[in-house]
C-alpha cells in the first residue's frame, strides 16, 4: 500500500486523543457489566416468555458478552485504542471491526432508547453505566469517525464482512437460548413471541443495519476515494 493509500486521520494528534477516550470509555462500560453480573443476578423482563436466572458471580458474569450492547461496547474498546496506538493501521480485519463498531452501537443507542429503556430505578452508578453505554458511545463513535476519519475505508464488501459478526452473534443468541431458555432482549423472546414474532424484529434490524451501513458507504464515498 502506497503512502497515498495509507487510512488518514484528520488533525492525527487530536484524535489519538479523542479516540483513547473513546476506547476507554467503552472498555469501562464492559467492565461495569462484568462487575453488575458478579454481583448481582440477572434479572426477569416483566412479562417474559423465558425462565432462566442466572445467579450473580461466574454464570452472571460469563452471560455478559451475550449482549448486543456488550458486544459493540467491546468492538469500540478494540478499534478505538487501536486507532489512538496505530492511527495508520490499515488491515481489512481492522477495518471490518471498526466499521463493524460503528454500525452496531449506532443500532445499540437506537434500539435500546427507543424500544428497549424502561423506567425501572437505578442506582448513580447504574445511571453512569447506562449513559457511558447507551448514550455517550453510540454518540461519540459516529461524531469521532465524522470529524477524523479514517477516509475511504467503507466498501461494500466490508460491509458484507462485518455484518457476519452481528448474524454470528444472533445464531448463537437464538440457539443458545433455546437451550438454556433465556434470551437477552425483549424482541428476541421466542417462547412469548414465537419465531414468526421474532423473525420480523430480525429482519428489520438487519435491514436497518445495512441502511446505516449504507449512509456510512455514501458519506465516505463522498470525503474519500474507496478502498480498492
Amino acid at each position: 500500500m502506497s503512502s497515498t493509500e495509507r487510512p488518514q486521520l484528520r488533525w492525527e494528534p487530536v484524535a489519538r486523543v479523542c479516540f483513547a477516550i473513546l476506547g476507554t470509555l467503552a472498555l469501562l462500560g464492559c467492565l461495569l457489566s462484568l462487575r453488575t453480573g458478579w454481583l448481582t443476578e440477572s434479572t426477569m423482563m416483566e412479562g417474559a416468555g423465558f425462565h432462566h436466572i442466572f445467579p450473580a458471580g461466574w454464570p452472571h458474569l460469563a452471560n455478559q458478552p451475550m449482549y448486543f450492547t456488550f458486544m459493540s461496547n467491546a468492538l469500540l474498546a478494540v478499534t478505538g485504542w487501536t486507532l489512538a496506538l496505530r492511527p495508520r493501521a490499515s488491515s481489512t480485519l481492522f477495518h471490518v471491526l471498526h466499521l463493524c463498531g460503528l454500525v452496531c452501537i449506532i443500532i445499540t443507542g437506537v434500539v435500546f432508547n427507543l424500544l428497549l429503556r424502561s423506567d425501572d430505578p437505578m442506582t448513580p452508578l447504574q445511571r453512569f453505566h447506562d449513559g457511558v453505554q447507551h448514550i455517550a458511545t453510540p454518540i461519540l463513535a459516529p461524531v469521532l469517525w465524522l470529524v477524523f476519519g479514517p477516509r475511504g475505508r467503507v466498501s461494500w464488501r466490508r460491509i458484507g464482512l462485518a455484518s457476519l459478526i452481528p448474524i454470528v452473534w444472533l445464531v448463537v443468541t437464538m440457539v443458545r437460548g433455546a437451550i438454556i431458555d433465556w434470551y437477552p432482549y425483549g424482541i428476541l423472546d421466542v417462547p412469548k413471541l414465537g419465531y414468526a414474532g421474532v423473525s420480523v424484529w430480525v429482519v428489520s434490524i438487519l435491514a436497518f443495519y445495512f441502511l446505516v451501513a449504507g449512509v456510512l458507504w455514501w458519506v465516505d464515498r463522498g470525503r474519500a476515494p474507496r478502498p480498492r
